[in-house]
Formats: structure tokens, C-alpha cells, sequence
């Protein structure tokens, strides 16, 4: 689940300056509208539609070829209608779709439809992804990427934002005064005008996404729906097994938003949950490693002071009151993996080392810097390790901010850029993330009361707690739905999986599920922090429970705890108190090894 990065702009000829001393540092690390009272559960099915009479023509996918690996998946487009309540009104849209067909056909189970997150999130290559990592279970079921309507392959929904009513200007997160504050909201009220000027915008939301799936279903000839999803795809696998609970298999929902209540509550708890996973974990290791340890510090309130020393100074060297925020999206970012805490280390370190520690930012003085710490980092071990790719990645993402968008495309801050380099009347802007948000309805609170949660937030959190004083959604004029809660006596039981530190989708919106819905089956698993679990991390524990469900049909016990595994650079696990509490014995954890190419695909897809 993605949360909006901070707007920013670059002074070029600093940040270039610094990107050259700080890779050549890093080089031996290189090698339609509905109702707003709450929709009706069990809607018709779509297997009487139409649409559903289609032929599918699979072909090979452009996003694969021989070097990839894996099984080789197919592609293909179906059409569905814009408006699932008026079928043969408006343009038809073109939803792409791809498939790891079961390796054994005899033993096959059916399809399993999968989705990434997001929302806004492409899921057409997850299908290969959790194919490649998981081949029992592409031995038997047929595997369903998708890009949802709106999104990537599929018919896009692009927002025309006049520049006119964009600001520009820069102003730092941590900023809640009144020019700032006035800035932030009326470039998000240009946005929510753009997108809603877009006659497609109001038919782009859960509530059609799932009527495209349930025709997928019926133009495969499968009579169950059985389905994976990550992150806000755990809203769309509940609302599905809501809406149509008797074509609803088994699901299963990884990082979980908070499905049984409002959309928006999964938002507010992110500050909180981002610097829970901060100063849980990553701090503490970074107090363990000895050779971070020596750049960041040996206490968790020193990696803390350390960080807001690393924050003010970047913001002095670049010029650029923007760069605070670079820095805060850069970190989250890397909170969503356990292998971030080794892009965060680096970074921080050599930006410690070479700007904090070093009072000559000129363009020598810093590349000899770089050097020098370049030659330490490679005696450290460090270098040596499995993550090089992920500290390399990182650091380049850090030294050239215009790039931060790829790591939340659909964040204001995409605006902020598009704005810098536009050169007509209008920006486009992807307006997916935006019109599922807040076209799912719930409590968008008004702009006032996002500054105030900004100001209660952003001093006890401030990774996040700042950047949540402007709100696109306040300013959502298109009607809104209400989505049905997944009915406990009308399916199967839910298996749900979430890790304790997740920094995206905080625990407790499992534990709210799982209140609510008494026939959830929560995989747990403790002392682990990493967004996205199953198929994708290598924990042994949570597979096995996830594969013996999907496979051979063993519903797991009402309450499973798995072990996490050891952070990078680490042998084993250190507790850390959290909301997955005692009461039930963790089984242990075998660690299987993910390859690194999976590791990076999964890390690029998961949302």
C-alpha cells in the first residue's frame, strides 16, 4: 500500500556534486457512480453478461522473454464495460490480464487471481512472480495477474491538471505554516478537480474491479474465484468475497488493510506503523552492525539524532528546503523491505560522513570523502553480502530525487515534478490511486482536520506524521460508495497474514479484521517487519500454512505465530515487543532462500 511522497525540487548543481562523490563512494557496492449508502452483498453474477462470451487469445507477454526465468506466463486482453450497472453504456475499457497455467493438469485446482496492492499497483507480472516462487502451487492452480482497470496495460486513467492551479513552491514536510499549508491544499484540490473533470474517473474503483474479475472468472470457465492479494489487495479480496460470496474460493489477504472497517482508517494508521518499524528495528540494528554503528551511532537515540542531523545538514548542502522530504520518502521507502535497512545504512552513513563530519562540500573534498568511506564499506564485509543491488538502487534513488516518484508514482509529489518540467497548459497524472481512495468512500475527513492530525502526528511520528497535513480526498466532489463487509456465514474462512512491524499496513488493522470477522485464520508472524509475506520473503513457516490451505484444503487454527527471520547481516532473531502478544506459541521458522532476482521483482510489484 502506497503512501504519497512529499513534493520536492532538486537544486541540480549541488545534487550533482554530491551524486558523483556519493556513487563513486558507493562503487564497491556496484557489480460509475454509485450510491453512498453501502452497496448490496451477493451482486448478480456476471456469468449471464455478454461480455462474458468473449474468446481470450493468450500470447507471449512483452515483459518476458528467455533471460527473465521462470515459467513463461501468457498475456491477453479482455474488454469489459465502463459501468457495471449500465453495461452497453459508454466506451468499452480493455483490462490486461496475464496466466502461469498449472504445470499439472491433472492434479489442477483451479485459477488464482492475484493482486499487488497499490491501489494503482501493476499486478500483471505477479502472476510469474509467485509462479517462480512458489512452484507447488503453480504445479495445480492456474495463475491470474491482472492490471486493473485504470491501470499500466489496461485502458489508463490519466487526470488534466490545469498548472494554473498548481504551487509549486517549496516548502519543507515538517512545514505547517500557513503558506505552506495553503500551498500543500491547493495543489491537492487541483488534483481531485483534474481527476474529476475525467469523465472515466467515477467508473475506476473497487466496486468495478470486482465485477472485471468476476467476469474473468466466467470467461475462464472456472466456477470459484480463488485469490492472493497483497496490501490494498486485501481490500479488494474482501470486498470481492463480499460482493460475491458464493463464486468466492479461498482467499487469502498478505499485509492487510483494515477490510472490515473504513478505507481511510488504513491511512491514519501509517504514521504510526512507519516509525513503529523505524525505531523498533532498523534503529536498534543499526546499533548492532559495527560498521554502521560507527556512522549512525550505538544507541537508538543516537541513530535518531543522527538521522535529524543527516535530515537539516542535506537540507543546507543542496540549497533545497525540499531534501528534508527526499530524505523522509527515501526511508520509508526502504522500511517496506528488511534488505532496505542496508540501503538505509549506507546512505545515511556515507551522507553522515562526508557532509555531517565534513565541513568541506566541495566537489573534491567529497569525492576523496567518498573514497575514503567507498574503502572502509568494502572492508567491512558489507559489500560482500547478497544486498549490493538494494544499497546501489537506494543510494541512486536518494542522490537524484527526481527519481522518488518510481517508489510512489501516485504521490502528490509526482504532481510537484510534473508541474517543474511541464511545458503546456495542464499536467497528466495518474488518477488511480486517487479514485479508488477516495471513490471507495469512508471517512475523508475535511482539509482543516488533516492539517490538525498533522500537528498531533508529526512531532511523535515524524517519518510520516507531517506529510499527512493535505489530503486529496477532502476535496472529492464525485459521489462515493460504501462496500459490504465479507458475512462470516456466507464463506470460508479467510486467511490473513500479516506481519507485527509492517510500516505500510499497520498490525492493527489485522486485529480489528479478525474482531470483526470471527472466521479469519491470522497467520502472525513475530518480530518481523517486511511489507508482503507469503511466497516472497522465504519464512518456511508462513508458506507451509498458506500452501497447505491453498493446496490440500487445511484451514489453519484460528490464531497461527510464526517466527520472523533474521535481519540482514544478522544470525538471529532479536525480540522486540510488539502487538503480536505471548498467548500462542511461535512455531519456528526454516528460512528458505529467495533468489535475488525474485527478491527485487517482488520489491518493485508488492505496493
Amino acid at each position: 500500500m502506497e503512501s504519497p511522497a512529499p513534493p520536492r525540487r532538486a537544486n541540480r548543481r549541488r545534487l550533482a556534486v554530491l551524486g558523483t562523490a556519493i556513487a563513486t563512494a558507493l562503487t564497491g557496492l556496484a557489480a460509475g457512480v454509485l450510491p453512498t449508502h453501502i452497496a448490496q452483498a451477493d451482486a448478480a453474477s456476471t456469468d449471464d453478461s455478454p461480455f462474458t462470451h468473449q474468446s481470450v487469445t493468450w500470447g507471449p507477454c512483452k515483459w518476458y522473454d528467455s533471460t527473465t526465468g521462470g515459467p513463461v506466463p501468457e498475456c491477453a486482453t479482455v474488454s469489459v464495460p465502463r459501468d457495471w450497472r449500465a453495461p452497453g453504456s459508454g466506451p468499452e475499457l480493455s483490462v490486461a490480464i496475464s496466466r502461469v497455467k498449472a504445470a499439472d493438469a491433472a492434479h489442477r485446482k483451479g485459477v488464482l487471481f492475484t493482486n499487488p496492492g497499490g491501489p494503482g499497483g501493476s499486478g500483471i507480472r505477479l502472476s510469474w512472480l509467485i509462479g517462480s516462487s512458489q512452484p507447488k502451487v503453480a504445479a495445480e492452480y492456474d495463475i491470474i495477474g491482472m492490471d486493473p482497470r485504470g491501470v499500466g496495460e489496461s485502458t489508463q486513467l490519466i487526470c488534466d491538471v490545469p498548472v494554473d492551479q498548481l504551487d509549486s513552491a517549496v516548502h519543507d514536510s515538517r512545514d505547517l505554516s500557513a503558506q505552506a499549508v495553503t500551498a500543500r491544499q491547493r495543489t491537492a484540490k487541483a488534483v481531485a478537480d483534474g481527476c474529476a473533470a475525467n469523465p472515466l474517473t467515477r467508473y475506476v474503483n473497487t466496486w468495478q474491479t470486482t465485477h472485471d474479475m468476476d467476469m474473468i472468472r466466467a470467461v475462464l470457465g472456472e466456477r470459484k474465484l480463488n485469490y492472493l492479494g497483497y496490501s490494498y489487495g486485501s481490500w479488494l479480496g474482501a470486498k470481492y468475497a463480499a460482493l460475491f460470496p458464493r463464486r468466492t474460493g479461498r482467499i487469502v489477504l498478505d499485509s492487510n488493510t483494515a477490510w472490515m472497517d473504513d478505507l481511510a482508517d488504513s491511512w491514519e494508521r501509517m504514521p504510526m506503523a512507519f516509525q513503529r518499524r523505524w525505531e523498533r528495528q532498523f534503529a536498534p540494528w543499526a546499533t548492532r552492525s559495527a560498521f554502521f554503528s560507527k556512522y549512525l551511532g550505538r544507541t537508538p537515540a543516537q541513530v535518531n539524532a543522527v538521522y535529524e542531523q543527516v535530515r537539516e545538514t542535506f537540507i543546507k548542502a543542496t540549497d533545497n528546503l525540499s531534501a528534508g522530504q527526499v530524505l523522509d520518502g527515501f526511508v520509508r521507502t526502504s522500511l517496506y523491505t528488511d534488505a532496505g535497512f542496508i540501503t538505509i545504512g549506507a546512505s545515511l552513513g556515507v551522507l553522515k560522513s562526508c557532509l555531517v563530519d565534513n565541513h568541506d562540500w566541495s566537489r573534491d573534498a567529497l569525492l576523496s570523502c567518498g573514497q575514503r568511506f567507498s574503502d572502509e564499506l568494502s572492508g567491512s564485509g558489507v559489500a560482500g553480502t547478497e544486498f549490493q543491488a538494494e544499497a546501489r538502487v537506494g543510494t541512486d534513488a536518494l542522490l537524484h530525487p527526481e527519481k522518488l516518484g518510481d517508489a510512489a508514482p501516485e504521490g502528490l509529489s509526482a504532481v510537484f515534478d510534473a508541474v517543474r518540467n511541464a511545458t503546456g497548459d495542464t499536467v497528466q497524472v495518474s488518477g488511480v490511486y486517487y479514485a479508488v481512495r477516495c471513490g471507495d468512500g469512508g471517512q475523508w475527513h475535511s482539509p482543516n482536520w488533516w492539517v490538525n492530525f498533522a500537528r498531533r502526528n508529526g512531532p511523535a511520528y515524524p517519518l510520516t506524521g507531517y506529510e499527512t497535513s493535505q489530503e486529496v480526498c477532502s476535496y472529492w466532489t464525485l459521489s462515493a460508495q460504501r462496500l459490504p463487509n465479507p458475512d462470516e456465514h456466507r464463506l470460508a474462512p479467510i486467511v490473513t497474514v500479516q506481519s507485527e512491524f509492517d510500516p505500510a499496513t499497520a498490525y492493527e488493522n489485522t486485529s480489528r479484521n479478525v474482531r470483526q470477522f470471527h472466521d479469519a485464520r491470522l497467520v502472525a508472524i513475530d518480530d518481523a517487519g517486511a511489507h508482503g509475506q507469503y511466497g516472497i520473503r522465504g519464512n518456511g513457516c508462513v508458506d507451509d500454512i498458506v500452501n497447505a490451505y491453498l493446496l490440500d484444503g487445511v484451514t489453519p487454527p484460528a490464531r497461527s505465530v510464526c517466527k520472523g527471520l533474521p535481519l540482514p547481516l544478522e544470525n538471529t532473531v532479536h525480540a522486540v515487543p510488539g502487538p503480536v502478544d505471548s498467548s500462542t506459541r511461535p512455531h519456528a521458522s526454516r528460512a528458505e532462500h529467495v533468489p535475488a532476482r525474485l527478491r527485487h521483482a517482488a520489491e518493485k510489484i508488492i505496493k
